[in-house]
């Protein structure tokens, strides 16, 4: 759908353009300074030359810019990146005896929480017998 958008804009443009051109063909002498004549040159030629030279500056002020903005996504990057080690370091550090304990002898965090609760629940079977 987009594409057909974008063909019918075109399409209309070009349409406006040559429709231009045709309306304003007479030719036109322009005077700088110091005597300096140019050419007869036709009106839609000098419009055509305008519009062609504004894209120009356009596109390198968006270059520039650009240009401008990746260099500080490098940065904005290479210091997350610094942020991200500190963080990662005292989380690193912050590990209990008893978590290098279990660690080391192979049990999980969740076995642990299981043998917890075991007695609980043994307590509750007791009580129920009774």
């Amino acid at each position: 759908m987009g594409s057909y958008f974008k063909a019918i804009l075109l399409l209309i443009v070009l349409v406006a353009l040559v429709t231009f051109g045709i309306q304003n063909n007479e030719t036109l002498k322009l005077y700088y300074y110091f005597g300096l004549n140019s050419m007869p040159i036709p009106v839609y030629g000098i419009a055509y030359a305008s519009i062609l030279v504004g894209i120009f500056i356009g596109m390198l002020v968006g270059i520039s810019t650009r240009l401008s903005q990746r260099k500080t996504i490098k940065q904005l990057q290479k210091e997350n990146r610094g942020l991200k080690d500190k963080v990662a370091e005292p989380a690193a550090k912050e590990t209990t005896e008893e978590e290098t304990a279990m660690v080391e002898k192979g049990a999980q965090p969740d076995e642990t929480q299981e043998i917890q609760n075991e007695p609980e629940d043994n307590e509750e079977e007791k009580e129920t017998n009774l």
